[in-house]
C-alpha cells in the first residue's frame, strides 16, 4: 500500500522537537556472526564436494592370512541455492512535497524503515526451518478473526505469535499449500501470553469470515511460505533427521539438506541434546556435554554459544554459585549485571530472534552466509526511484540473494533444546 499524507502526518512540521523517536529494534546479532563464505557460484547453486566415508579396506591379519577386502571413499555433492529476498516501498507525490518541511524527509524516512525491517526479517530467517513457518495454529476456530496459535507454554520452543506484528500480511495453510486456509490477513493484533498456564497467544486478523484448522495448518508471512523461498534457517540445518521437533515431525527441514541425504549419510547430521520435549535446567554439566561432543566428534573446539535472552539468563541463573568476575583494574567493581559473557572462554551472545527455549553451541566454521548478491536498492534501468504507472506516486525496491548453509561437519554445532526458562 502506499503511504499517503494522512498516514505521513506523525512526523510533518507542525509543533514537534528533535527526531523521530525509534520504537522498534532493528539489531541482528546473527549477521554480525557469521562469517561470508568466499565459495564461488556455479551456476544457480554452489557447489563443493563432501567426504562422506572411509575406505573398509583396513586391519590387523594374522601371518597369511587374507588381505582386507578393498573398499573406497566416498563423496556427496552439497548443493546450496540463493534464496531472493525482497522490500518494496512505495509513496505519493503529495507526500515528498510535503516531507520537504519534516523534521525526516518521506523518501529517505521510508527507505531507511524498509532497510530496517527486510534486515530483521532477514535475521528471523537464519534462525527459522527454510519453509517460512512462523507460528502454528493452536486451535479449530470457525468464522471468527481471533485465532489461537501454539506458544512456548504447550511446548518448549513453539514460537507463538512473537514473529508478528501489527500490519503485517500473512497467509494460513500447510507447508505444501501455504495458502490453503486464507491468503493475504492482514494483522490487526497480537497477544502474547506471559502465563504459563495459558498455552496460546491469540492473533487477530481483519476478515472474521477465515476458517481454520488446527491440523498442521501454519502462519506464513505472505508469499514466502513453502520450502525454498526463505532461506534454510538455523534450526533446519543443525538437526537430525530422526529428531522429533515442536511442528510434531521429524527434521524441521526433511531428510535431505543441501542435496545430502542425512538419513544414508549419518555424517550429515548435527547433534540436538533434547528432553523429548520436557523442559530441565540447564547446568553446567549439559553445557559440557554439547561441548565435548564437538570435540570428540570433529577433534574442534566450540568458539560461539548463541539464545535468546532468556534462556541465557536461565543458564547464568543454574551457575550462579560458579560465576567468576574478571577485572583489568586494580580495583575490582561488581554490579548486579553482566557483560562480556562467557563459558569455557568462549562467548555467549544473546539474540532476541532466537529460537525459545533452546542454545547453539558451536564452531564458526560449520556455519556460512553465501551471497550471490548483496543488500541494494535495485537500480538496474539507471534510477532508484520509479514511476508508477497512471499515479502521482513512486516506488522503490530493495533486494538481496542469500543463503545459510553448512560449510563444515554438522557436528561442528550443537543444538540443545527443552531448556527450561520459567524458574
Amino acid at each position: 500500500m502506499a503511504q499517503t499524507l494522512s498516514n505521513f502526518d506523525a512526523v510533518l512540521k507542525e509543533f514537534y522537537e528533535g527526531a523521530v523517536r525509534e520504537t522498534v529494534n532493528n539489531q541482528v546479532q546473527m549477521f554480525r556472526v557469521l562469517d561470508e563464505s568466499d565459495r564461488e557460484w556455479a551456476g544457480r547453486h554452489v557447489r563443493f564436494p563432501l567426504h562422506t566415508q572411509r575406505n573398509s579396506g583396513v586391519g590387523a591379519r594374522g601371518e597369511s592370512g587374507t588381505l582386507p577386502t578393498a573398499g573406497n571413499q566416498a563423496y556427496s555433492e552439497v548443493r546450496i541455492s540463493a534464496t531472493y529476498q525482497y522490500g518494496r516501498v512505495q509513496f505519493t507525490g503529495q507526500v515528498i512535497a510535503a516531507g520537504k518541511n519534516a523534521f525526516v524527509g518521506a523518501a529517505q524516512a521510508e527507505m531507511q524503515g524498509l532497510v530496517d525491517d527486510l534486515t530483521v526479517d532477514l535475521g528471523r530467517q537464519t534462525w527459522g526451518v527454510g519453509d517460512g513457518r512462523i507460528a502454528q495454529v493452536g486451535a479449530d476456530g470457525a468464522s471468527a478473526s481471533a485465532i489461537s496459535l501454539f506458544n512456548r507454554f504447550q511446548k518448549p520452543g513453539q514460537p507463538g505469535g512473537r514473529y508478528l506484528t501489527a500490519g503485517q500480511s500473512i497467509d494460513l495453510g500447510t507447508v505444501a499449500s501455504p495458502t490453503a486456509q486464507a491468503s493475504s490477513q492482514a494483522v490487526v493484533s497480537v497477544a502474547l501470553s506471559s502465563n504459563p498456564a495459558t498455552t496460546v497467544d491469540t492473533l487477530t486478523i481483519s476478515d472474521s469470515t477465515v476458517t481454520v484448522s488446527q491440523s498442521d495448518t501454519f502462519v506464513f508471512n505472505r508469499g514466502a511460505g513453502g520450502s525454498g523461498v526463505e532461506m534454510m534457517g538455523i534450526q533446519g540445518l543443525i538437526d537430525v533427521f530422526t529428531e522429533s521437533n515442536i511442528w510434531g515431525s521429524n527434521a524441521f527441514a526433511g531428510t535431505t539438506i543441501q542435496n545430502v541425504n542425512r538419513q544414508t549419510v549419518a555424517a550429515w547430521n548435527a547433534t540436538i541434546l533434547g528432553n523429548s520435549q520436557t523442559e530441565r535446567i540447564i547446568d553446567g554439566n549439559l553445557m559440557q556435554v554439547a561441548f565435548d561432543k564437538i570435540h570428540t566428534d570433529t577433534g574442534k573446539e566450540a568458539d560461539m554459544i548463541m539464545g535468546h535472552h532468556e534462556v541465557v539468563r536461565a543458564f547464568l541463573d543454574s551457575v550462579s554459585g560458579d560465576r567468576r568476575y574478571v577485572t583489568n583494574g586494580p580495583a575490582p567493581k561488581f554490579d548486579g549485571g553482566h557483560s562480556g559473557l562467557s563459558y569455557n572462554g568462549v562467548a555467549i551472545e544473546r539474540d532476541r530472534l532466537a529460537p525459545f527455549n533452546s542454545l547453539l553451541i558451536f564452531n564458526k566454521m560449520a556455519l556460512k552466509m553465501y551471497t550471490l548478491l548483496d543488500l541494494e536498492w535495485a537500480d538496474d534501468d539507471g534510477s532508484i526511484l520509479s514511476r508508477v504507472s497512471n499515479q502521482d506516486s513512486y516506488e522503490a525496491y530493495m533486494r538481496c540473494y542469500k543463503n545459510i548453509g553448512l560449510d563444515a561437519n554438522p557436528k561442528l554445532a550443537v543444538m540443545i533444546r527443552d531448556i527450561k526458562t520459567d524458574l
